[in-house]
């Protein structure tokens, strides 16, 4: 049985491969998107649980693809764990102190840690 259905975004394939497995070795469904466009249209298709969501990505980034899903109807109480390689220092300068985002992750991240940030954030 499956504990819930998480995206997964990230333009990285090793990072989104890699994550997939880990989640779903314990028991999650997961979704993929590489990209911002591509997150917007699963979510609103598929109304995942919890998106997981780099900040960093092509096109669309994690700031506007953040900011789209909140001010949309279907997908605004949709929970959001962002996880990014900048320093917060850096991405505060970028105006990213809008996101009031369930958790906010640094790369790397331990698996454990970003597991029961999720899980935490589902039973909420």
């Amino acid at each position: 049985m499956s504990k819930g259905k998480l995206l997964i975004v990230d333009d990285e394939p090793d990072i989104r491969k890699v994550l997939k497995k880990r989640l779903e070795l314990e028991g999650f469904q997961c979704l993929t998107a590489k990209n911002g466009t591509e997150a917007i249209k699963i979510a609103q298709e598929e109304h995942p649980a919890l998106i997981i969501l780099d900040l960093v990505l092509p096109g669309k980034d994690g700031l506007q693809v953040y900011q789209e899903l909140k001010g949309a109807e279907n997908t605004r109480n949709i929970p959001i764990v962002v996880y990014t390689a900048q320093s917060p220092d850096l991405v505060a300068e970028k105006g990213f102190e809008a996101i009031s985002a369930v958790d906010f992750v640094l790369k790397p991240f331990e698996s454990e840690r970003l597991i029961s940030l999720i899980e935490g954030s589902l039973k909420r």
